[in-house]
């Protein structure tokens, strides 16, 4: 698969088949991820990989999390309980992904944390799966329990970014429309 078509064809997958994933694979997906560029070359992006007993405790962590955010999302999606719906069984099952793979940044000289260095090996790891047939979705709905997830895992000194499941996807997401006005050129004929 080449790079433009990984990149139009990669998905958001939500629910997962049982099948598990060879420790091969995520070996290869991890290694990819931390080949993405960062900040002064720091390298300041981690990951933890996460499968079988530790799962469970972990999925009880966004379960809560979901009944944290619940009444937001019902303003948010108001006359839209589906969506609320499929939210709530997402993360009260995390679409029963063999697998979860946490995503940390470090700290930057600054001392503010290196989000922009893990942003770019998270879509390094989710074009990597994709590529090898997996599916994964980057979730974040999880953060108002990072200190309870962090704790779970023996994480210290380190900013949670994201969870992502990830296995072999169970589902064909839709593609959905690219937003218009995303892009401005300027010093371009004919392009401003």
């Amino acid at each position: 698969m080449d790079i433009a078509t990984a990149i139009r064809t990669r998905r958001s997958v939500r629910k997962f088949k049982s099948d598990p994933v060879p420790d091969e694979i995520l070996e290869e997906i991890i290694d990819l991820a931390l080949w993405a560029p960062s900040a002064m070359n720091r390298q300041q992006r981690y990951f933890v990989v996460v499968k079988g007993e530790a799962q469970i405790e972990q999925l009880k962590i966004f379960s809560d999390a979901f009944d944290d955010m619940e009444p937001t999302l019902n303003k948010v999606f108001k006359g839209k309980p589906k969506i609320v719906d499929s939210m709530r069984t997402f993360m009260k099952t995390y679409g029963n992904a063999p697998v979860y793979i946490f995503a940390y940044a470090g700290k930057l000289p600054s001392g503010g944390w290196d989000l922009g260095s893990a942003s770019a090996a998270l879509e390094n790891l989710l074009l990597a799966a994709h590529a090898k047939g997996l599916g994964a979705v980057w979730s974040d709905g999880i953060m108002a329990k990072e200190a309870e997830i962090n704790a779970a895992l023996g994480i210290k000194d380190k900013k949670l970014i994201c969870a992502v499941p990830i296995g072999y996807p169970d589902e064909e997401p839709r593609t959905p429309p690219r937003k218009d006005g995303r892009v401005q050129w300027i010093g371009f004929d004919g392009k401003e």
